[in-house]
């Protein structure tokens, strides 16, 4: 039933528009085009995201949507000169239809050989092979087959009354390859998107894969291809562009052809980019996914951060990705003050599709540099970690139609502006089961043998050591719920070093720049001239990458400051023996951070001391585990890695 109507509402239109002059319908087409654009659908937001990873390097977000906003009028011109078709006749080409370079068809039809007219989603691809029948060159279309049975003989009928013979896809092969070794001209589109069975070549800097289908029957026959793309110049005027004719010989490798065309492709998709097809999903098989990840300026969120691309390149390296087509991109975010800080945050509860192609809670609340480089830059994937920059995530996805994670609760904005959310056991509240929240035990962290080997080989270099064992301190520093002063601090700094002499070891340590001046003085004064301490990192004075992972690698103990998850969490997935003091605490309430230490504690990862008690605690640690390696935690994220599109 739904077929009759259709069937009869198109013959009802093709009545219509053949009575309306043509730049009357046009003019409409145009109007129309403008309209549908602002209503949002899947297809404008993929259309923008492709829009936007070809140009913005160069176009600002308002210029990507006008291009956009063009795209769809002359989509809709187009739409409308289809149901003018019943007016096309050798007339209306020569009016209307400029061919450019015509010697290049008399070139490959002289060759007395099938020919392959090769075109693609651009301008009016329907009016290109009719122009050829016209001009007394019939030629073979293949045409996918619609559902609707009836509205499909109609379309296909018009068709083939200005010429064009219609093959259906199916019976296509042996069809196609008779009428070119008989010498007739078929028509093939080239540009859409064919699965893992497509050739991998690149277009606009990306990989795609695309149909080897037409070269391989130009091998096959020895037709010739003969590139050939229809752009609209105003209104019902037109160029039919005819390339240079390619041939392949039999044996060849049709990869360097397939690149020449999405070259030449990509030439008039620049100049007219509001003529080619970037609605339909172009890179939907391209084996390259840009991550980009969102930096605080924390060390530790950012470990977190990178931790979860970590996962993301096994995840797809594991299913035959190669490392090189997994590209991470850091882009560090600074607001211009509190104030926009918590603005953009407070904004962006109402993220969502509708944000696309705006931008400005962006430009408007982060510094020019921030601002620029997220501008400049297309992503797939987008990370963060922490409630700072969870709205700016939220924003970002929207912008590219891309997926997200965030690692640790994103506070207000709560967790279903993400398509991954990584919370440890401590965060979690009933409110956030949802199946993109994934629970560990600790917080998402850097540590594998593979990264703690590169640390130990960095760091052997730098650290001379000259006891058998090695004590190894992460000291942070004042939170919400904690804090530390310089007696507290002193004390717990003279255990480590009794502890050293117990054990006949060295020490490693390293403040973090939340370590405040006069805890600082402390350490120095402490451990500056202390033989047994071989490597002290003042973390605000000279801060030494990577110094937390080097100190893991090289110790045997290591003693925390149990305000920080992240390095509690690090040293128990390093496989450490760790022991964890706590400063001075500021309220009688459990704190999250209690819940989190308490339950490593039950599970034998780690061991609790007071600053006053630590000595004996270190010299009788003993771990559950010989590696406490959290393989659980790594492996339930490395699971749900699918929910990023890997």
């Amino acid at each position: 039933m739904l077929d009759l109507i259709a069937c009869l509402a198109v013959k009802m239109l093709y009545l219509i528009f053949r009575v309306i002059p043509t730049w009357i319908a046009l003019k409409l087409g145009r109007r129309i085009g403008a309209l549908i654009s602002l209503v949002y659908s899947p297809r404008r937001s993929i259309g923008y995201a492709n829009l936007r990873a070809a140009f913005c390097a160069q176009k600002s977000p308002a210029q990507i949507r006008e291009m956009l906003r063009d795209t769809y009028k002359r989509l809709a011109e187009t739409f409308m000169e289809i149901l003018c078709l019943t007016k096309v006749n050798r007339k209306y080409v020569d009016k209307y239809i400029t061919i450019e370079n015509p010697d290049h068809f008399y070139e490959a039809k002289n060759r007395n050989k099938g020919m392959i007219y090769l075109t693609a989603h651009f301008g009016n691809w329907e009016l290109s092979g009719m122009v050829s029948a016209l001009m007394g060159y019939p030629l073979y279309v293949l045409a996918r087959e619609q559902k609707m049975k009836r509205l499909n003989a109609l379309i296909n009928g018009l068709r083939e009354s200005k010429g064009l013979k219609v093959v259906t896809k199916g019976i296509t092969t042996r069809y196609i390859a008779r009428a070119l070794h008989e010498g007739k001209l078929v028509g093939m589109v080239a540009d859409q998107d064919v699965g893992k069975n497509g050739v991998i070549t690149n277009f606009f800097g990306r990989p795609v894969s695309t149909a080897d289908g037409p070269y391989r029957f130009a091998a096959k026959t020895d037709a010739a291809i003969l590139p050939v793309f229809m752009a609209r110049i105003k209104g019902p005027y037109h160029r039919l562009v005819i390339g240079k004719p390619i041939t392949i010989g039999k044996k060849e490798d049709p990869k360097p052809y397939i690149q020449l065309y999405n070259k030449t492709l990509e030439s008039f998709a620049t100049r007219y980019s509001d003529q080619w097809l970037w609605l339909h999903r172009r890179w939907k098989s391209s084996p390259l996914k840009k991550i980009v990840v969102l930096s605080d300026g924390k060390k530790g969120h950012l470990n977190q951060s990178l931790s979860v691309v970590e996962s993301f390149k096994k995840y797809r390296q594991d299913r035959g990705g190669s490392p090189e087509n997994t590209k991470v991109e850091i882009i560090e975010i600074r607001f211009k003050n509190k104030f926009f800080k918590n603005l953009l945050n407070l904004t962006s509860i109402v993220s969502g599709p509708w944000c696309q192609g705006c931008m400005q809670c962006l430009k408007r609340c982060l510094t020019k540099a921030s601002y620029k480089r997220l501008e400049r830059n297309y992503a797939d994937v987008v990370i963060s970690t922490g409630f700072s920059l969870a709205g700016v995530n939220s924003i970002y996805k929207y912008e590219n139609n891309a997926k997200n994670a965030v690692c640790m609760k994103p506070g207000f904005l709560g967790v279903n502006k993400f398509n991954m959310v990584l919370l440890p056991w401590h965060d979690v509240r009933k409110s956030m089961g949802r199946d993109n929240v994934i629970i560990t035990e600790t917080t998402p962290n850097l540590m594998n043998n593979g990264y703690l080997d590169k640390a130990k080989k960095t760091f052997s270099k730098m650290i001379k050591k000259s006891k058998p064992r090695t004590i190894g301190v992460l000291f942070g520093g004042d939170n919400a719920n904690f804090k530390y002063d310089e007696r507290g601090t002193s004390k717990a700094i003279a255990q480590v070093i009794e502890a050293s002499e117990k054990l006949d070891a060295d020490i490693l340590f390293t403040t973090s720049r939340r370590t405040s001046q006069k805890i600082e003085d402390v350490v120095k004064k402490r451990l500056g001239k202390e033989p047994r301490c071989k490597f002290l990192v003042i973390a605000n004075e000279k801060n030494v990458p990577d110094a937390v992972g080097g100190i893991l690698a090289l110790s045997d103990i290591i003693v925390v400051s149990g305000e920080s998850a992240s390095m509690v969490s690090e040293s128990v997935a390093a496989g450490k023996k760790t022991v964890v003091f706590k400063g001075f605490k500021k309220s009688n309430k459990v704190t999250k951070h209690e819940v989190f230490l308490n339950r490593l504690l039950d599970a034998g990862y780690l061991s609790i001391a007071k600053p006053t008690d630590l000595s004996e605690a270190i010299c009788s640690i003993k771990a559950k585990i010989e590696n406490s390696d959290m393989t659980n935690d790594k492996n339930w994220i490395y699971r749900n890695m699918w929910r990023l599109g890997g």
